[in-house]
């Protein structure tokens, strides 16, 4: 996802005094900006079990969140403890259609259950809906200006850490002391943007060192693996290329920092491209098994498996990209979380 909706990057602002209020926030403007619905109202402690009611619609939404976003996962008993207590005011409040806005996912036993007591309640499938992270971050993405002063997305990292990503990507221990004498002395920090999430990283670095040098760091603080990933269901395969770019223009890797006159503060940009193969590659890892290294099997259980022959030519590429895509962000996100521990 293009968005991380966890407590490291989601503000609290007032009045809002909890990360739980501040997701009900987000999604209360989100669904303002997409309805356009003039009667939709916050309701105000006791919500009698919906947070948001839409009146014109008939529409009542309850807010879950999960601290760690997507990392985490949605209660089943206090959805099921929300839904009750509707279903008891569903009369007073006047809403036929129920759904549940969430920053992170329901497991398959939390789901059932619901759908369970829903139907216990005579509530039919047609009138209850899940509205989890991916839905939220298409919304994000389409009014962005209207939420993007709800995030922080800027991590900074030590210079200790960078020092670790050289020595993750494997540079000599000479090189290593070398650079980071260099950076120490250069007393200079700059933010650098990528063109697949939000997150702006700020690293002490020194102006003598090369681009080169300058995205070998950036790609192990963000986690980014080069590597290529086999979609056995499909049986396609890409994999990322890296660069630092100005105003979308690639910039030489021999070229020193400070031949790009980049003012302290001024973000360029780590950009990654995606390139698919209509094939696998031997010895890649596959999707599931980078999901799983990530930790992220949740995210994995949702990815809908195709046969090969189902797709056309233009539907296996375009859904190569957006998993591995997907699988970027993934690395990114949790990279970036791991920084503002």
């Amino acid at each position: 996802m293009y968005y991380d909706f966890s407590a490291a990057f989601l503000r609290v602002q007032p009045p809002d005094s909890n990360f739980g209020e501040a997701w009900e926030s987000l999604c209360y403007a989100m669904l303002r900006a997409e309805l356009d619905e003039s009667s939709l109202m916050r309701l105000a402690p006791p919500d009698k079990g919906v947070d948001i009611l839409s009146r014109g619609m008939s529409a009542a939404y309850q807010c879950k969140s999960d601290e760690r976003g997507t990392a985490g996962s949605i209660s089943a008993k206090d959805s099921l403890d929300s839904l009750r207590t509707a279903m008891a005011n569903r009369a007073s409040l006047g809403w036929a259609t129920y759904a549940f806005c969430t920053n992170a996912h329901y497991t398959g036993t939390a789901v059932t259950k619901i759908n369970a007591e829903a139907a216990r309640l005579n509530l039919t499938r047609d009138q209850l809906d899940f509205k989890g992270p991916e839905y939220w971050d298409e919304l994000c993405k389409k009014h962005s200006s209207l939420v993007d002063h709800r995030f922080d997305f800027r991590v900074t990292a030590t210079e200790k850490q960078v020092i670790e990503a050289f020595k993750k990507a494997r540079y000599y221990d000479r090189y290593v002391q070398e650079f980071a004498a260099k950076i120490r002395q250069a007393d200079f920090l700059f933010a650098i943007r990528n063109n697949r999430t939000p997150v702006v990283i700020e690293i002490p670095f020194s102006p003598e060192l090369t681009v080169k040098n300058c995205v070998d760091a950036v790609k192990e603080l963000l986690g980014v693996s080069l590597d290529w990933t086999n979609f056995t269901d499909m049986q396609t395969s890409a994999g990322p290329s890296i660069s630092l770019t100005i105003d979308r223009v690639a910039q030489g890797f021999n070229k020193k920092i400070a031949d790009l006159q980049v003012e302290s503060g001024r973000p360029l940009e780590f950009w990654i491209k995606i390139v698919w193969r209509d094939e696998t590659q031997q010895d890649a890892p596959s999707e599931g098994q980078l999901y799983r290294g990530l930790m992220l099997q949740k995210r994995l259980d949702r990815v809908h498996t195709w046969s090969r022959n189902e797709l056309d030519y233009g539907q296996r590429r375009q859904i190569t990209l957006d998993r591995a895509e997907a699988l970027v962000q993934s690395m990114i996100w949790t990279a970036a979380r791991r920084l503002r521990e």
